[in-house]
């Protein structure tokens, strides 16, 4: 009937061996736990997979096409990693530079630089690495870089006169 009371009965209780204690009440809040770190590491997984956590997925870098070519930096880096700046300079009759500041050095010292430049300037605050063009192909460079300070570090990044800010977070 629709306004009939039902009586609960309470969970009916088995038949223990003697000497063994009824447990359930931990047991419950033991799967519990267990369910709720296993959420927690899913997450974990999920967010290094996503590259939220230092090198490899879709998160891990940004890049940044310019008038001068393209810059593919870290997003995301570990503190005390090395890690890669990859720059792509189109191919050109003229040398061309890749600018930093000297925020750039205080997050990332570089540990080397393939093909090495020809030659390193300073401009308004900004150190230039120089770089001969082919005017028959594009120049790959990489940046070997290693991290320096954890936390989100802003800079000046970019080539020739489109230098803009740029941040990127290194992880403890």
């Amino acid at each position: 009937m629709p306004g009939e009371k039902r009586a609960v009965k309470p969970p009916r209780k088995l038949a223990l061996p003697e000497g063994v204690e009824d447990h359930r009440a931990f047991q419950m809040t033991f799967w519990a736990v267990q369910r709720a770190a296993w959420v927690v590491f899913s997450l974990i997984l999920l967010a290094c997979l996503l590259g939220l956590l230092g090198r490899g997925g879709m998160f891990s870098t940004t890049r940044v096409v310019s008038s001068g070519g393209t810059i593919e930096m870290p997003a995301v880096s570990r503190w005390n990693a090395p890690d890669e700046m990859r720059v792509l300079l189109p191919a050109s009759d003229r040398d061309q530079t890749v600018f930093v500041d000297p925020r750039f050095l205080e997050a990332f010292s570089i540990d080397g630089v393939d093909p090495p430049q020809i030659g390193t300037i300073r401009k308004d605050g900004r150190i230039g690495y120089v770089f001969r063009s082919d005017p028959s192909a594009p120049a790959k460079i990489v940046f070997r870089l290693q991290t320096q300070q954890p936390g989100l570090r802003s800079f000046l990044l970019g080539i020739e006169d489109d230098v803009a800010e740029r941040s990127t977070f290194i992880l403890p």
